[in-house]
């Protein structure tokens, strides 16, 4: 790269940082006016440092003019440029926020409860906590779902375009400028003809939402109990030493290729393999493992405390499942079961009192093929018992809908 063009990528990539300090203050109004001024202005800089370091720069003239009227042509850079004239010259920009509130649960996006208002930036939890109530959703909803708030931010004099994903837009249109500089290189370091926004700078909903749970009369942050699960060789040898005569580890010619084996076969692999581990070690931890082709691209661990994070769980594998383009995915863990009751149509199997404790397998692929493997078992002791294995159809399983949605698109 030319050394001319360094300090204009040094800008463009401040920038970045600016915008994700931006992000990463959505809930605290004072902090995400500081990162939206420094980014703005750090954007803007980026055309004044390129016109002074033109004479460094071979053919600025006859590159820089055709892109200056692109730049002039398109809305997003045109706020860009009114909008730092007006916070160098005048002040703040007017913002105005919108809370998105989000009721989550159920498995079941159409069950969801959304309302949307505009509300005072400075709105504390215990005040979004009453207002939401006021809303009509019955306090007791509540106990077993999550509170999803996302802010949108705007500028006043540019209403129809949130903040953020405006100025990842100009981001990505001054990258191209870079990009397309002589002697940047960038297309040729990057493989690619063209740019393209990060990785970083995707999934913005996500980034400028947080999860609440309800604590006495207001909201607290909430935490998923989920982690992804590696392994080292270390890992390996001593899982190996302590589980080596269950099916995992036994001889190849004794158990078969496991990619060589339909998914409903190596649907009943794994559950047999579940077994073997409650069996030795007396539980089995609830475990997720994702597949593209047929290769195990992630092993998640996840630990519900209560249905509310059952409901979050699945929604968070689905999103999984969407970002690494998986084709299968199955699922082990412990349950209760028990019969419905139709005097208590709302009581689950765990608070039934004649609950039985199950090991259960759910498995499905983006092809349309599910299933639920499930066995009762017995405790007598230390010793685990199973009663007899049921294999039934998936699909209408309420958890799984998330990631059946996500495929169906």
């Amino acid at each position: 790269m030319d050394e001319s063009l360094k300090p204009a990528f040094r800008r463009l990539f401040d920038a970045k940082s600016h915008w994700h300090k931006a992000v990463d203050s959505y809930f605290e109004p004072n902090d995400f006016r500081i990162a939206i001024n420094s980014c703005i202005q750090e954007l803007r800089n980026i055309t004044f440092v390129l016109q002074a370091n033109k004479r460094e720069i071979p053919g600025f003239d006859s590159w820089y003019g055709p892109w200056q009227e692109r730049m002039r042509g398109n809305p997003s850079l045109r706020w860009l440029v009114d909008a730092r004239n007006y916070i160098v010259k005048r002040g703040d920009l007017e913002l105005l926020s919108k809370l998105r509130i989000e009721v989550i649960g159920s498995y079941l996006a159409g069950e969801v409860k959304i309302f949307e208002e505009d509300y005072n930036p400075n709105l504390t939890n215990a005040e979004v906590y009453a207002k939401t109530v006021s809303l009509g959703l019955p306090v007791e909803v509540f106990e077993n779902s999550y509170v999803k708030l996302q802010r949108r931010w705007i500028d006043k004099n540019y209403p129809n375009h949130e903040l953020g994903e405006l100025l990842s837009e100009c981001w990505s249109a001054v990258a191209g400028l870079l990009y397309d500089a002589p002697n940047s290189d960038a297309s040729k370091d990057r493989g690619s003809s063209t740019p393209k926004l990060p990785p970083c700078m995707h999934e913005q909903l996500e980034m400028r939402s947080i999860l609440m749970k309800v604590c006495g009369k207001t909201l607290v942050p909430a935490v998923i109990g989920s982690e992804s699960v590696s392994l080292d060789e270390s890992d390996r040898a001593s899982i190996e030493e302590k589980y080596g005569d269950t099916p995992l580890f036994r001889e190849k010619g004794e158990t078969g290729s496991l990619t060589s084996k339909s998914f409903k076969e190596q649907c009943e692999f794994f559950f047999e393999q579940a077994k073997c581990v409650l069996q030795k070690d007396g539980y089995h931890i609830h475990l997720a493992m994702i597949f593209v082709g047929k290769t195990l691209a992630e092993i998640i661990e996840i630990r519900n405390e209560d249905k509310a994070d059952k409901y979050m769980t699945m929604r968070n594998l689905a999103s999984t499942v969407e970002r690494i383009g998986a084709d299968s995915f199955i699922m082990v863990s412990e349950a209760w079961g028990a019969k419905f009751d139709p005097m208590n149509p709302y009581r689950g199997a765990a608070e039934a009192p004649s609950r039985q404790e199950v090991l259960m397998l759910v498995g499905a692929t983006n092809e349309g093929d599910s299933y639920c493997f499930s066995a009762p078992f017995f405790r007598d002791g230390e010793v685990i018992s199973f009663g007899d294995q049921e294999i039934m159809d998936a699909t209408t399983m309420n958890a799984i809908q998330p990631i059946l949605a996500i495929w169906s698109k």
